[in-house]
């Protein structure tokens, strides 16, 4: 199966590939915090399509992995709060500042500018604080999430692609994955595109032909982090830097030549070669809360409140049973006796 998607890839990419317009639709006319006009693009559909099916397959893991389900439910709450926070901030702080000089307040439009790695970032920082504060183990539980991430991340990057949001330096329209025409008539390459490549091959590796509920904590998250990180560090090196009417109005900002998802990367690179061959496994790593003691433990309260219901019950009809008794024995003052008349 990979060996075919990767064939479709190459099929594609050597027959060119048509620069798509996606339709969009104005919602508002204006809206004060953005300074503009609120738009529905695909994007917005597909990135939510992304999260609820990935959520779905986080809890498959879970089941699969005896892990506890309100546990599990509860951080995927925070990574997702975490995870898009950071994703816009990281976005108009290191990508757009002047757009928060002009108008900081950009600052709350969560739906306006998203960066992938500043989410990674987000979602990572959130799962760390919150299973920390419930003395759980990190790694087990990142598994999971980038288990349900990769799909989601699949729908994500198909948006990117469909908008165009990542505009690579022009190429000839013979090269290898160039898209064109573009607004401006230029073919250049699309990294929202190659990334939607990208994810679908590492997806179909990872849900078909890895045994992931076999595999150390860790493994999953540094085998991920570890494909994407040089990936990425390579194909920003063909984001497109200069401004181009109708295809990029700010290129994105360099930090001693590199971007901001470039700086990310290295770090990720780090963590996924110690994750993947420095590391040692520990018995802690799979001492998580299991499901299977929580329904337990439930269900012996439930026994406790049944058993607890049925003894107050038991009590109440002895006791009524105690009074009708008592009102049922005859007054001392109706039993014959020796004080009636006498003869004189």
């Amino acid at each position: 199966m990979i060996v075919a998607c990767i064939a479709a890839i190459a099929t594609l990419a050597a027959a060119g590939i048509p620069y798509i317009e996606a339709p969009e639709y104005t919602l508002l006319e204006y809206v004060p915090i953005l300074g503009r006009a609120l738009k529905l693009q695909v994007f917005g559909p597909l990135v939510a399509t992304g999260v609820l099916l990935g959520m779905q397959l986080s809890l498959r893991y879970a089941k699969k992995m005896d892990m506890d389900e309100f546990v599990v439910r509860d951080l995927i709450f925070w990574i997702l709060v975490g995870g898009f926070a950071f994703a816009h901030w990281v976005s108009v702080i290191f990508y757009f500042p002047d757009q928060v000089r002009e108008n900081p307040w950009v600052l709350l439009a969560f739906w306006n500018g998203l960066s992938s790695v500043g989410g990674f970032f987000g979602a990572s920082l959130a799962m760390w604080l919150y299973l920390r504060s419930i003395k759980q183990p990190i790694l087990r539980y990142a598994d999971l999430l980038i288990y349900g991430l990769l799909l989601g991340w699949v729908f994500g990057r198909l948006g990117c692609a469909l908008v165009h949001d990542h505009p690579g330096k022009v190429v000839d329209p013979g090269a290898l994955l160039a898209v064109g025409p573009w607004p401006d008539g230029t073919y250049r390459y699309d990294l929202g595109l190659n990334e939607f490549l990208f994810t679908v091959v590492l997806s179909v590796t990872v849900y078909f032909f890895v045994d992931v509920f076999q595999k150390r904590a860790g493994w999953l998250t540094g085998l991920v982090v570890l494909a994407y990180a040089p990936l990425r560090f390579w194909l920003d090196f063909m984001r497109e830097s200069k401004a181009a009417r109708g295809v990029i109005s700010s290129p994105d900002l360099r930090y001693l030549g590199l971007t901001t998802a470039q700086w990310f990367t290295i770090a990720f690179l780090l963590i996924g070669v110690w994750l993947m061959f420095l590391r040692k496994p520990r018995a802690s790593d799979d001492a998580y809360a299991k499901d299977s003691e929580r329904i337990a433990r439930e269900a012996a309260a439930r026994e406790a409140r049944r058993a607890g219901a049925a003894a107050r019950v038991d009590q109440a009809r002895a006791g009524e049973a105690s009074d009708e008794g008592a009102d049922d024995e005859p007054d001392a003052a109706d039993e014959p006796g020796d004080d009636g008349p006498r003869g004189a």
